[in-house]
């Protein structure tokens, strides 16, 4: 047919095609086929399905289970409340390190994830996925790091991006802080790069542990002030220019909150889960940028009752209005739909692992079809080597494995219990305060350099968190090359034994990492506390004692 139509015309037929239509006419013939997977054709597709409003009303839902360790990918309807699926689409990949692959993010219809520094793209329209090259920052090049990930999209190159925010790990803890070093893989180059791009001094995540959001050609942090550790902020990284900007939130809205970023509707938005002492677990809000860059254009837009604890995360927005959240059942969590206006909840029988979900609109396209194909990898072990060994051979390794096993084990038995010890010491620390806080409210005749000074412990307070959360993290990296090292040895009663050991510890410290985040919430609700008793009772020194108290908060902060 297309030696009787112009060249054009074929391709603003094959341009209006299906993704699944376009896969199957490859075989049509070669010319087709050349056209469909050159990088031209799949760049003016994408720009194409870009630029027209979105018609699909389909999501794409993932979720992981556990034994076997297995992701599962659905694609849903979202036209009605059904929430009826339209197919399941299988992920190819089994992490071999960890339980499943962290998820850094999803943008434009491709998820990208990790297991270390094993960087996967994959496009689940097409059927594909891509093993990225390693980083250029590695722990032989550049010792210990902890890492802040992101994926986005960048609209004037249409091209991916993986962001890796790296912070180098301190071995003495007096020696000043190293400014990150960031890196950036660019799909369309097919490499890793460490930019020139400065982080902003004296800027903290808040949301270690959550996908960034990607909008508008940049990826979006939740952040805070370490000097001003209530001073909420919103970090951004333009993917074009490669620089950093700061977006301020309403003045006020989020200090007693724990705050992570999300899209939704197509603009930035945040989620706040309140960490009040009196209402942790009972509520969050939604909070929408309606002029994406324009602080005054903040918006509260949902408040969402969690039903004390029973809904542990938001997740998105469905077509008909309801909110996707994360809910505990009886047996497990599952993927709800929850009703702002009524307040109830429908479980929508999709069930997986806590923090594991991910929502995303779905949308075609042909992005990493003239990559490569990669194949799955699998445990490799050499025939050779293996006939070689004799069984005494093979006990005499075993042995020496399970010695170093042992020991590393009981290096790390020895660090959870400092850390645990480290969560409970703070966990006193909050109660102390609130006790003398409530006793600073009933006596009103306290000094005022009473509240600077516990508002100044206080911040330090959050300094110390912060370090051993990073220290948490990095523990629980360590916890995961391990797993990877015993599950080479799998077969054995006694190594299967020392597996579930080792990952009943890392379920438990990413629950001690998850107290240690509200614990800091509580601190900084504290401190905005003590700040506000000492305006009260010396409200006759007018702005001026507020004032001093501020200055000398910042002080101690940075004393710190």
């Amino acid at each position: 047919m297309s030696d009787y139509l112009p060249e054009e015309v074929v391709l603003e037929i094959l341009h209006r095609l299906p993704v699944k239509s376009l896969i199957q006419f490859r075989c049509v013939s070669k010319s087709w086929n050349s056209i469909i997977t050159s990088s031209v054709f799949i760049n003016s597709h994408l720009t194409r399905s870009l630029s027209l409003p979105s018609n699909s009303n389909n999501l794409i839902v993932r979720h992981c289970v556990d034994r076997p360790y297995v992701e599962h990918y659905k694609l849903i309807d979202d036209n009605s409340d059904s929430f009826d699926q339209i197919q399941s689409i299988e992920f190819p990949l089994t992490s071999r390190r960890i339980d499943h692959f962290v998820l850094i993010g999803s943008a434009n219809g491709l998820f990208s994830l990790h297991e270390h520094e094993r960087f996967i793209l994959w496009n689940p329209s097409i059927r594909k996925f891509i093993t990225l090259p390693k980083p250029c920052i590695t722990v032989k090049t550049h010792g210990k790091v902890t890492c802040r990930l992101a994926f986005g999209f960048d609209p004037r190159t249409n091209d991916y991006k993986v962001v890796r925010i790296a912070f180098p790990k301190r071995t003495d803890m007096s020696e000043e802080a190293k400014p990150p070093l960031i890196e950036i893989y660019s799909l369309n180059e097919g490499s890793w790069r460490i930019t020139s791009a400065p982080f902003p001094p004296g800027i903290g995540f808040s949301d270690w542990c959550r996908p960034a959001a990607s909008l508008n050609g940049a990826v979006h942090f939740a952040v805070y002030d370490k000097y001003k550790p209530s001073c909420q902020l919103v970090l951004s990284f333009h993917l074009g220019d490669e620089v950093f900007r700061l977006i301020s939130l309403p003045n006020g809205a989020f200090w007693w909150s724990d705050v992570h970023t999300l899209v939704i509707g197509g603009s930035l938005s945040l989620i706040c889960y309140d960490t009040h002492k009196n209402t942790v677990n009972k509520c969050c809000s939604i909070w929408v940028m309606k002029e994406y860059g324009v602080v005054d254009s903040w918006t509260k837009q949902f408040t969402i009752n969690l039903n004390g604890g029973k809904i542990i995360r938001v997740l998105g927005l469905q077509g008909n209005g309801n909110i996707l959240v994360e809910a505990k059942e009886p047996f497990g969590w599952e993927l709800s739909s929850y009703d702002p206006k009524s307040e109830q909840v429908k479980n929508l029988g999709i069930c997986g692992r806590p923090y594991y979900f991910c929502v995303d609109n779905y949308m075609e396209n042909l992005v990493l079809l003239n990559r490569p194909n990669d194949t799955v990898s699998e445990r490799r072990v050499s025939t050779k080597r293996k006939c070689r060994l004799t069984s005494d051979e093979e006990e005499r390794e075993l042995q020496k494995t399970r010695h170093l096993l042992q020991e590393v084990i009981q290096e790390e038995e020895r660090e959870c219990q400092f850390l645990q010890k480290i969560v409970q010491y703070h966990e006193a620390i909050i109660h102390q305060q609130e006790t003398m806080l409530m006793t600073l409210q009933e006596a009103m005749t306290c000094d005022e350099r009473v509240c600077q000074r516990q508002e100044a412990f206080l911040c330090k307070q959050v300094t110390i968190l912060q370090q051993q959360m990073e220290k948490m993290v990095t523990l629980i990296s360590k916890m995961e090359k391990m797993v990877f090292i015993i599950q080479e040895l799998r077969g054995q009663a006694e190594v299967e034994t020392i597996l579930q050991q080792q990952m009943e510890k890392m379920t438990f410290l990413k629950s001690q990492l998850e107290r240690m985040d509200t614990i800091k919430s509580k601190v900084l609700f504290l401190i905005q506390q003590f700040r506000g008793q000492a305006g009260d009772m010396f409200s006759g020194a007018g702005d001026q004692s507020l004032t001093q108290v501020q200055q000398r908060s910042s002080s101690a902060g940075q004393e710190m």
